[in-house]
């Protein structure tokens, strides 16, 4: 046995015994939350043809993905993200199907992370696609659900910041920039790098009102006065649209009572040539990174020839296990409810109550060829809740957890 068959791929995870039974409970929650919600749960390949995500409108860069070959040379890549192969299905498989689309999801998504963060390269990913409707009452609901799906999972402390990229937009269309300075300066706002905002506006030929209006960018951050502050700031209609879209988000959740997980954060602008309208990330004070994130992404449809505006949103199923167990849910070992063994000749009777306990809904976990002593012995190493020795006498508990009776 070499030195890699012990360890995992780079960027790959284990999930042991107490994290998996945590993962099924909380992908258990989200998938009821959003059945109740009116969303349908599909599944997609995990080898989908490279060219779905081609040209840049996924919003995948080709060096994240994981690719492979298939038998004829076509080159495939493992499922880096759950958006597309949902449009994917949708606008092949679900043509006579009537819109409004409501679907979502619970399954992995594997690609090489943008910054360095191996861990966190293989992820399973819960999130919802709303396809077939622009209006603000869509983005409201899709917020409304990424909420709702925080709570379910148990999360205490958490935020959704919502912004809008039309706001970025329109003020790179007053400063007139290239596209490349576009993207540098993107990045910036995002990180909320004052210094180097203003070292690159500098150098560029845009006014020095202009100037003003992008260096506020990373400030424009809080509740709905922001929105007042961003209007006073620019007339250029891109701009005033984006904030009258986030006012009518704001007025929608205000009905569904969920505005104070709600904050605006204008200098939020991830993936711009991905995202067309409102965007949102969850964060949590458990986290130095978002968990879950989404927004509008009107032009992906159209890459597969059929023009659909569609919002969503993806939840991180780890990074939600690592907030809840920083909250002080740790990762407990399952515990069985019965631990039984059986001397000599009492197999068959030992079989017997193994299947009906099981059957009345317990846990049981066969010991073989253990004593009554030994298998006390692993009933309190293990934590098990029971321990039943069968003998030719019958049944008999060898341990109980606490004083309560039990009679097999």
């Amino acid at each position: 046995m070499n030195r890699l068959s012990k360890q995992i791929p780079e960027g790959m995870q284990d999930t042991l015994p107490g994290e998996c039974r945590q993962k099924r409970k909380v992908e258990g929650a989200l998938r009821a939350l959003f059945e109740r919600s009116g969303f349908a749960e599909v599944q997609t390949p995990a080898l989908e043809y490279c060219d779905v995500f081609a040209g840049g409108v996924s919003g995948i860069a080709p060096e994240q993905m994981y690719k492979t070959f298939d038998k004829n040379g076509r080159i495939l890549a493992v499922r880096p993200d759950n958006t597309t192969p949902v449009m994917r299905m949708a606008v092949t498989r679900m043509q006579g199907a009537p819109l409004p689309l409501r679907l979502c999801y619970v399954q992995d998504a594997l690609k090489y992370p943008a910054r360095a963060n191996p861990r966190f390269s293989q992820a399973t990913q819960a999130g919802v696609e709303l396809m077939g409707e622009s209006s603000a009452e869509a983005d409201a609901e899709v917020i409304a659900l990424a909420v709702r799906s925080l709570l379910s999972a148990g999360l205490r402390s958490f935020q959704i910041d919502i912004g809008q990229v039309g706001f970025f937009k329109g003020l790179m269309e007053e400063a007139g920039l290239h596209e490349d300075e576009i993207e540098q300066l993107r990045g910036y706002v995002e990180e909320k790098n004052m210094l180097a905002i203003e070292l690159t506006l500098g150098s560029k030929p845009v006014s020095d009102e202009v100037k003003r209006r992008i260096m506020r960018l990373p400030q424009l951050y809080g509740g709905p006065e922001v929105l007042d502050a961003a209007q006073a700031m620019s007339a250029a209609p891109l701009c005033q649209r984006a904030l009258q879209n986030l006012r009518d988000v704001l007025s929608v959740l205000s009905d569904y009572g969920l505005l104070q997980y709600v904050s605006i954060d204008l200098g939020m602008v991830h993936a711009i040539d991905y995202y067309t309208g409102m965007i949102l990330r969850g964060i949590t004070s458990q986290l130095g990174q978002p968990l879950l994130s989404g927004g509008r992404y009107d032009l992906l449809a159209a890459g597969f020839e059929r023009p659909m505006p569609a919002v969503g949103f993806a939840l991180d199923i780890k990074q939600l296990l690592i907030a809840l167990e920083r909250q002080g849910e740790p990762f407990d070992p399952p515990v069985s409810d019965v631990l039984l063994a059986f001397a000599p000749g009492a197999r068959a009777q030992a079989l017997l109550l193994a299947t009906q306990l099981r059957g009345e809904g317990r846990s049981v976990e066969l010991c073989y060829q253990r004593g009554a002593e030994e298998l006390s012995a692993l009933a309190a190493q293990k934590r098990a809740r029971r321990a039943v020795y069968v003998d030719g006498r019958g049944a008999h508990d060898v341990w109980k957890e606490g004083a309560q009776a039990w009679n097999p």
